[in-house]
């Protein structure tokens, strides 16, 4: 049996998508198509039904998806244990990172580190979500959290702080606030869903609701509200980077960790040791990552 019917079975049981599942893999959808059916032909069985675009195990395909992730995840730790001894400056490497940085920070680093090391080729997975780096989905993870995984390594970029930010225009015609109580006399954009539970967003809603003009459920959307001029909004830097000013910085939240991380049998490949290093640091110098002392 081929291992590959192996890793495209576990990665399309994975994802639920044929597409996705080829993505990760670095194939195209014909061969993630044809192993499949291989695979289901090797067995006798169907292992999945299209239900609404979405592939879904069948019976059989339940019965020895636990198996086959056991293998799939060997082969990755084998092919890692090889990966790792890799020294040449040459290659792919996966980086995922938040939409923020994706957009506001990367286009400018890559386009510095594919100067430094041209023959490294960096793809970018843009995804807030967490990512199994065991199947080699990526290689390196940026990360905003204040509990990296346990089972990656890597290191504290930054700290990002939060602050209060409009437009350029806004401030213009309505003055720039220097502190929480200010806040009474502008426009505000608030939070809805999830977002609205954090402390510095509740607070908000709770002292300013009558001042609160609109609301968001993702900071890229409250940002982009912001920079339209529609009002004042509570962001971290990193959101905040492109088309919005300071107005100051409240003490309602924490600062953000920005990690930079990556698997531990991953830690000597030379061209992923050379991208981390060269991320970490130029984000390390961007004051918009750095809270006040």
């Amino acid at each position: 049996m081929d291992w590959n019917y192996l890793r495209t079975f576990h990665a399309v049981a994975e994802t639920g998508s044929l597409t996705a599942a080829a993505d990760r893999l670095g194939i195209s959808h014909a061969t993630a198509f044809r192993h499949i059916k291989a695979f289901e032909t090797d067995l006798g069985s169907r292992l999945f039904e299209k239900v609404r675009g979405r592939y879904r195990l069948t019976e059989a395909g339940s019965d020895i998806v636990d198996l086959v992730r056991t293998v799939a995840v060997s082969v990755e730790d084998i092919d890692r244990k090889i990966t790792g001894s890799d020294i040449a400056l040459k290659g792919r490497v996966r980086l995922t990172a938040p939409a923020s940085f994706s957009c506001h920070f990367l286009p400018q680093l890559l386009s510095g580190l594919r100067n430094a090391f041209p023959r490294i080729t960096v793809e970018l997975l843009s995804s807030n979500e967490e990512v199994n780096m065991s199947s080699r989905a990526s290689e390196i993870a940026l990360r905003v959290t204040p509990e990296p995984p346990e089972h990656l390594i890597g290191r504290k970029i930054a700290d990002i702080p939060w602050g209060i930010y409009g437009s350029e225009d806004y401030f213009r015609l309505h003055g720039v606030p220097e502190s929480l109580e200010e806040l009474d006399r502008h426009l505000l954009i608030g939070a809805t869903g999830g977002l609205a539970r954090r402390q510095g967003f509740a607070y908000l809603d709770k002292m300013f609701r009558e001042r609160i003009v609109s609301r968001c459920d993702d900071l890229m959307a409250m940002a982009a509200f912001a920079r339209h001029g529609q009002g004042l909004a509570l962001l971290p830097g990193d959101v905040a980077a492109e088309g919005l000013e300071l107005a100051f910085r409240p003490a309602l939240l924490p600062p953000n960790q920005l990690w930079l991380l990556t698997h531990p049998d991953l830690r000597h490949v030379e061209r992923v040791r050379q991208v981390m290093r060269h991320l970490g640091d130029v984000l390390k110098k961007d004051e918009r990552l750095v809270s006040p002392v």
